[in-house]
């Protein structure tokens, strides 16, 4: 069992309004399947959009025996459709949606590490994720180990079973869109630099047209970058990464273009069953449109989605909500903060569009 969540190289179907054919590896970096290896080399014409969207840290339970509880009865209450029924028309109109799950879906007992915090689920809540249009999350953070080596197994293993990919330092994605294929990458804390540029070279060896990391750092609730933060994001500019993603901070950081690479430090919170009451319930969601040209990337667009972690205002009612009006512009006012440059604003039904960046 261990061997098969270790080596998952999982091939998933996609399918949806905003798809042709897609699918969707995730395998340990240095075991591509042949099913990758044997394509590397195919010639594509014509132009090409792919369009993949991030939400932030998702927690399914909380605190054994506190949040955990009533995150439950949200969950069994409401339905597992519940949770994400007012961003699942966003992550639907996609070609990947992938968010980072905080924390451990297993229904065994087992002894949680000595920390402040540990979160666990029930396995089934997986299907959570799965019914509200995400097709893959990032295992690469501080709670994929709340309950050690045997919750993290149990998550691969619920992840799977819900149709789920799944990548965290040792695994990566390869998203193959009608033949153009995104790699994914993810690091948490730290980059380790030289296993990164191990995973990239793989990645182009394998035919992917351009590489998206999502990394899992910072500090907590700060309005501020670290200089960690900024310099992996540089790193990776130099490295030719189309896209970073954060998350950790648990607030919604701004934007920056690094040469050509467009960097979205934190997206703050999404489903957030860890806390009843958080600190911060303002969050965005990204979208980031890639366009290519005979399997070259020639631009990419980045929308930020302004978002609230609860749609009742007093409390977290675990159902996140997209913002319009003077809720949007506030997000948007937070993370321009910690922005390099002026943000476009927020408009309504389009979300708020960034400037293309050009790759050509």
């Amino acid at each position: 069992m261990k061997r098969a969540l270790a080596t998952l190289a999982a091939l998933l179907m996609l399918a949806g309004s905003a798809r042709a054919e897609t699918r969707l590896y995730a395998f340990p970096w240095d075991e591509p399947p042949e099913a990758l290896s044997d394509t590397a080399m195919a010639v594509l014409e014509g132009e090409r959009t792919v369009t993949l969207t991030f939400a932030g840290d998702c927690t399914l339970g909380g605190e054994t025996g506190g949040s955990a509880k009533r995150f439950a009865y949200t969950a069994e209450s409401q339905g597992y459709g519940y949770p994400l029924i007012n961003l699942r028309p966003l992550f639907s109109a996609d070609d990947l949606t992938l968010v980072n799950l905080e924390g451990v879906l297993s229904d065994r007992t087992l002894i949680k590490t000595d920390k402040e915090f540990n979160f666990k689920g029930k396995p089934a809540y997986a299907d959570i994720l799965a019914l509200g249009g995400v097709e893959a999350v990032t295992l690469a953070n501080n709670h994929a180990l709340d309950y050690g080596a045997a919750g993290l197994e149990d998550t691969r293993a619920a992840l799977t079973a819900a149709g789920l990919a799944w990548c965290d330092e040792a695994h990566v994605l390869v998203l193959d869109a009608d033949g153009v294929r995104v790699g994914v990458t993810a690091s948490v804390m730290g980059l380790d630099r030289k296993l990164f540029l191990r995973q990239a070279a793989t990645l182009r060896e394998l035919g992917c047209a351009t590489i998206v990391h999502v990394m899992h750092m910072g500090v907590e609730y700060a309005d501020t970058l670290t200089a960690a933060q900024v310099s992996t994001a540089r790193f990776l500019a130099e490295q030719g990464v189309a896209l970073v993603v954060g998350h950790h901070p648990h607030v919604a950081q701004g934007l920056a273009v690094i040469d050509r690479t467009t960097v979205a430090y934190s997206l703050g919170n999404c489903v957030f069953g860890g806390n009843t009451d958080p600190r911060d319930y303002d969050a965005c969601v990204l979208s980031a449109a890639f366009h290519f040209l005979d399997g070259a990337l020639t631009d990419t667009q980045a929308t930020v989605w302004p978002i609230r972690v609860s749609g009742d205002t007093r409390r977290n009612d675990y159902q996140p909500v997209l913002l319009s009006g003077e809720d949007a512009a506030r997000v948007m006012d937070k993370m321009q903060t910690t922005s390099a440059f002026a943000l476009a604003p927020f408009i309504p039904g389009r979300g708020a569009v960034q400037p293309a960046v050009d790759w050509r």
